[in-house]
Formats: structure tokens, C-alpha cells, sequence
């Protein structure tokens, strides 16, 4: 069997990457065949060289990042960007090897700009999945035109696939129409131990924010904020803001700006999951759009507490007050208000902890990868 993976993720990895990498591991441990389409970066991750090594062939398109500040020199690379992206010819090798399954990683709604798949889709007959991991729930941000596009991809597939129940009623609502032939399905955990651990037992509160630092994604900006105009109640806190990503220098400035650099660590990336919740107490996540965030299921694998916006399917893992806390909006005034109440059950942390571990262990799918592969061959 053929398996072709396109994945519009613009970054060298995500948490959206997770399962398609499991999925397509397990497929070449089992004697299928995989390529994969993925944005050129200039460093290769470890896990696509991993699948490389165990056969995946390895497909590029042109991405576009500018290091010029003037307008000029921006509109000279984006000239060059715009004719080798019609110069290459990537989508037409993955079609030219005839895979019997194109698997499509993606947002909701990224379909609508993949032109050139779905002109030779309509030309193939191969079966055809979208994996869809999050949209904007307040505008879908689609032209009439652009949602009878997504709404023709999805007709064309067998299934379309979502990470949780709410990511795909969103998507209902506004394409203004049932997706009968659609799933949910979960995402890998990237820990092999999925014991609780013990809280850290030192009097200062560690705060943690785990993902990729994108503000108008994740809110990490509406956390520094807050904090700001807390520090004053109380300094017995720490932030640390593990990830990379284009709002890191946004966001270290804000730091400074607002007189946090003694009070907020930046780590970067980070592999070890579980040294990160043996430091920190507590995960924080403003965000104003998620699909299912890994981060989240990893901290409460972890039998930590959680303050989450209610986004995506963060709803569906976390019972507000019983294993998390949950914040209406990604504001400061909403989010402030649900980090006041995590911090108001402090002495109730460790059974609240216990909660979170026990409800991930209810959800998770222990063989994502497995799963997914099988639904998609059988």
C-alpha cells in the first residue's frame, strides 16, 4: 500500500504532526510504502529523518520567511518566493507514484488553498482523508467561495478526521452543513511514562506555558499581563515559558517592558516532558484557538492542575474545578479570574492533580498512530 502524506504545517514540527508520525511510522514498520510533502526549513527534525531512515521518501515546497525589514527588499523575496513556488513541481511527483491514500494534515479549512492537490485528486482515484486539527471559533475567515471549496474537499474524502467533538460541530457551523463521514480521533502522548508524579515540594509557585509561541495562537501575552499587575499581591511565583516560535522576541520584550524578567524563564524547546511538570506546578494555556492541545494531556498524565480558555476540546478533558480550571475568553480579566480560583484550591492541588490523571487515562488512545492507520487501510 501507498501512503502520501501533505502537511501544510508552516514550521519544521508541531503537536499537529504527532500522529500523522506515528500513523506513518507504524505503516513502514509494517512493509507499506510513505512519502510525505512538508514545507522546505533549513533544519531537518530528528523525527522526519527518523521516518526517512525507515524509507519515507522525503518531498519539499518552497516556504516563505523575509529578512528584510525594508518594503523593498520584501517584495523582491516574496517575486522570487512566488516564482519558485510555480516552478515546483512536488504535488505532481507525490501523484506521479500513484499512492492508493493521500492523507492530508492540515487546519480545517488549510484544504481551500491546496490547489494544485485537489486538480489532480479530481483526476485520481485514490482514497482521500483530511486530518483537520483546529479553526478560529469566533470567524472561519472563509470567503462563499473558499467554504465551497473545503465543503467539495470534504465530500471527496472517505473520512475527514478531527482531534475533538467540539473542532468538528465548529466546523459544521460554519461551513453550514453536517459532516456525516466525519471522526474523531486522538492524538499521540509524547511520554512513555504515564505515571503521576508528586508535586514539586518548593514554596514557590512554578508556573509553566508550554507550546509554540505564537500570541495570536496561544495568548501567552494575556498570561504576562496578568502576572504584571499581580506581581504586587504576591512574588512567591515563577513563569516558565517553554517553546519556540516568530512571537519569542515579541514576547521577551513584553517581559521587559512589564518588569518580569526576574519572575519569567524562557526555556525554549524542550523533549523531556516530564522534567518540565517534575519543576512546575501548574500549566497555563490563554489560548484563543486550539484543537486538542498535547500540552494540556501531557501536564494532566502528569497529575497537574491546568487553567485553560474554553477552546477547542479542552471542555471535553477538563471538568472545571473538578481536574482543571476553565476560563470563558482568552482575556485578561477571564483568564485572571479562572487563575484566581486555581490558586484560591491550592490545599486541593494534589487531589485535583489526581483527577486530571485519571480523566487522561479514561480519553487517551494508548496506539494513536495504530488506530489511525487502520481506519484509513481498512
Amino acid at each position: 500500500m501507498k501512503i502520501a502524506v501533505i502537511s501544510m504545517i508552516r514550521e519544521s514540527w508541531g503537536g499537529s504532526e504527532e500522529l500523522w508520525y506515528e500513523m506513518a511510522k507504524e505503516a513502514l514498520q509494517q512493509g507499506h510504502s510513505v512519502s510525505h510533502l512538508s514545507y522546505a526549513f533549513n533544519e531537518q527534525h530528528p523525527k522526519t529523518k527518523e521516518l526517512i531512515d525507515l524509507g519515507m521518501k522525503e518531498y519539499h515546497r518552497p516556504s516563505f520567511s523575509s529578512s528584510q525589514h525594508n518594503m523593498v527588499g520584501r517584495f523582491f523575496e516574496k517575486a522570487i518566493f512566488f516564482l519558485r513556488k510555480r516552478a515546483n513541481n512536488s504535488i505532481k511527483e507525490i501523484f506521479k507514484a500513484e499512492p492508493d491514500i493521500v492523507f492530508y494534515n492540515g487546519t480545517c479549512y488549510s484544504i481551500a488553498a491546496e490547489k494544485k492537490m485537489l486538480h489532480y485528486l479530481s483526476n485520481n482515484n485514490c482514497r482521500f482523508y483530511i486530518l483537520g486539527h483546529y479553526t478560529d471559533e469566533k470567524s472561519s475567515h472563509l470567503s462563499l467561495h473558499e467554504k465551497e471549496l473545503v465543503s467539495k474537499a470534504y465530500d471527496r474524502c472517505s473520512k475527514v478526521f478531527f482531534v475533538s467533538d467540539r473542532t468538528k460541530h465548529v466546523a459544521e457551523k460554519q461551513l453550514g452543513r453536517l459532516i456525516n463521514h466525519a471522526m474523531v480521533v486522538r492524538n499521540p502522548v509524547n511520554i512513555s511514562d504515564v505515571s503521576i508524579l508528586e508535586l514539586p515540594s518548593t514554596e514557590t509557585v512554578q508556573m509553566a506555558m508550554v507550546g509554540n509561541l505564537i500570541t495570536a495562537h496561544k495568548g501567552q501575552d494575556i498570561v504576562l499581563k496578568i502576572l504584571a499587575a499581580e506581581q504586587k499581591e504576591t512574588t512567591n511565583w515563577h513563569l516558565n515559558i517553554y517553546g519556540k516560535g516568530p512571537d519569542e522576541s515579541l514576547l521577551k520584550e513584553l517581559t521587559n517592558e512589564l518588569g518580569l524578567n526576574d519572575k519569567v524563564s524562557f526555556h525554549g524547546k524542550v523533549n523531556d516532558i516530564r522534567a518540565v511538570w517534575q519543576k512546575n506546578h501548574l500549566l497555563l494555556m490563554p489560548s484563543h484557538m486550539e484543537g486538542m492541545p498535547l500540552a494540556l494531556v501531557e501536564a494532566m498524565f502528569c497529575g497537574r492542575i491546568a487553567v485553560v480558555t474554553n477552546v477547542g476540546g479542552n471542555t471535553e478533558w477538563i471538568d472545571d474545578k473538578l481536574n482543571g480550571f476553565i476560563a470563558e475568553e482568552a482575556t485578561v480579566e477571564s483568564f485572571n479570574k479562572a487563575m484566581q480560583q486555581a490558586f484560591h484550591s491550592m490545599h486541593d492541588w494534589k487531589a485535583i492533580g489526581k483527577a486530571a490523571h485519571e480523566k487522561a487515562k479514561h480519553l487517551y488512545d494508548p496506539h494513536a498512530g495504530k488506530t489511525l492507520l487502520h481506519l484509513i487501510s481498512s
